[in-house]
C-alpha cells in the first residue's frame, strides 16, 4: 500500500527547492545538503516503522505521529488512541484528521481531570517520581496505554524520541552549534520515555520507530543547521524531519508537549483552586521539617502525597550526598545532572 498523506485541519503542505534554498541553514549552504539529508532520513524512518509493526498508535496528530501513521497504515495498522481532557484540547482536530483520513478505528478517551488523576498512583509507582511535569505528561500516556490494553491490543506505536533527536525543544535553540550538537548527542545517549515502563506494567509492548539505532545514528551526526531553522519569522525545530515528509499536513504544526496537546497543562491551576493557601503553607513547612523535602506548589504537594503513600519507606533510601538533589535528597541520575528526576527540581544542586 502506498504512503498516504492526510488532510489536516486548516493546514497546507507547501515547499519546493526554492523555499528550501531561502530558509534552510546558514547563508551559503546549498539546498542539496538539506535535500540529501531529508531523503536519507525518510528512508530510515520508513524502514524503522516496517521493522516495528504494531496494532495501534498513541496518536496526537502532531508532526511525529502524523508522519508515522500513514507508514504504519501501510504495514496493517488500523487503530489509534487519543487522550483529551477537554473539548478544546489542541490535539483533537489533528488526531481526528489523521485517523479519519486513514479510515482507522479511533478510540478517543475523554478524560476530565478527576478521571485523569486516577492514573496518578500508577504513574508514581511505576516511575518512582513526584515531578509535576513528568506526571502531568505521563498520566496522559498511562491513561492512553490503559485504553490500548482495554481494547485488547498488545502492541502500540509512539512518536517518542523525535524531539530529542531533531531539536524539537525550544530551550535548545539558543545554544551555539557546537553546544547544541554536543547536548543532542548526550540526550540521544541517555533518553528514556515513560511509555516504556508504563506499557510493560500494563502488558503492552511499546514500539518507537524514532529510537531505531540507524535513525539515532543518523540524527546524532546531523549539524544544528539541519535541525533548527527559521520560517516566516519564527524559529522551527525538527527542520530536516519536516522536509523528509513534505506531504505530512501537520508539517508546520508547532511543537506542543503532551500536557498542552491533551489539555493536562491546566492541572497546576486546578490544584491551586482546590487547595487553601493556609493548608499549602502548613504542609510545606511540615514536610520541610519532617521529610526534608521542598514542596513548590499545590500540584507538587498532591503528587508528593501520592509518592509518600506509595513508598512509605522510601525516604530512608536517601543519602544527601554530593550526588543527591538539594531539594529532596534523592540520588540524581548522573554525577553531572542538574535536574532531579524524582522531585523535578532545577537546578537540583545548591
Amino acid at each position: 500500500m502506498a504512503h498516504r498523506p492526510f488532510a489536516g485541519p486548516g493546514r497546507s503542505s507547501t515547499g519546493d527547492a526554492d523555499s528550501i534554498a531561502t530558509t534552510a541553514g546558514k547563508p551559503g549552504d546549498p539546498p542539496s545538503e538539506l535535500q540529501g539529508a531529508a531523503a536519507e532520513l525518510r528512508k530510515l524512518v520508513i524502514q524503522a516503522v516496517a521493522r516495528r509493526p504494531a496494532e495501534c498508535m498513541l496518536l496526537s496528530g502532531g508532526l511525529d505521529t502524523a508522519i508515522l501513521a500513514p507508514l504504519a497504515d501501510a504495514g496493517g495498522m488500523r487503530a489509534a488512541v487519543t487522550v483529551l481532557t477537554s473539548a478544546d484540547a489542541p490535539d483533537r482536530p489533528f488526531a481526528h484528521a489523521v485517523a479519519s483520513h486513514l479510515g482507522w478505528q479511533h478510540h478517543v478517551v475523554e478524560a476530565p481531570f478527576e478521571e485523569l488523576l486516577l492514573e496518578t498512583d500508577f504513574v508514581v509507582e511505576t516511575l518512582r517520581t513526584f515531578d509535576p511535569m513528568e506526571i502531568r505528561n505521563s498520566i496522559v500516556i498511562g491513561r492512553g496505554l490503559r485504553e490500548v490494553a482495554r481494547c485488547g491490543y498488545r502492541t502500540v506505536m509512539t512518536g517518542d524520541a523525535a524531539d530529542e533527536l531533531f531539536g524539537g525543544y525550544s530551550f535548545m535553540w539558543g545554544k551555539s552549534a557546537e553546544d547544541f550538537e554536543e547536548y543532542s548527542r548526550r540526550m540521544a545517549a541517555t533518553m528514556k520515555f515513560s511509555s516504556q515502563p508504563l506499557g510493560r506494567a500494563l502488558g503492552v509492548e511499546v514500539k518507537a520507530p524514532y529510537t531505531d539505532p540507524e535513525v539515532v545514528r543518523f540524527a546524532t551526526g546531523l549539524p544544528k543547521r539541519l535541525k533548527v531553522a527559521h520560517r516566516e519569522g519564527a524559529t522551527v525545530g525538527k527542520w530536516v524531519l519536516r522536509w523528509a515528509f513534505p506531504e505530512c499536513e501537520s508539517r508546520w504544526r508547532r511543537k506542543d508537549p503532551i500536557e498542552v496537546g491533551s489539555g493536562s497543562t491546566g492541572l497546576p491551576a486546578w490544584f491551586t483552586e482546590r487547595t487553601p493557601a493556609e493548608h499549602l503553607a502548613e504542609e510545606q513547612g511540615r514536610i520541610r521539617r519532617e521529610d526534608r523535602v521542598e514542596i513548590r506548589d499545590a500540584e507538587h504537594l498532591a503528587y508528593y502525597q501520592a509518592f509518600r503513600r506509595t513508598f512509605p519507606e522510601i525516604l530512608k533510601e536517601r543519602t544527601f550526598g554530593v550526588d543527591s538533589c538539594a531539594r529532596c535528597g534523592f540520588a540524581l541520575p548522573r554525577p553531572d545532572s542538574t535536574f532531579c528526576t524524582t522531585c523535578g527540581a532545577y537546578p537540583a544542586r545548591p
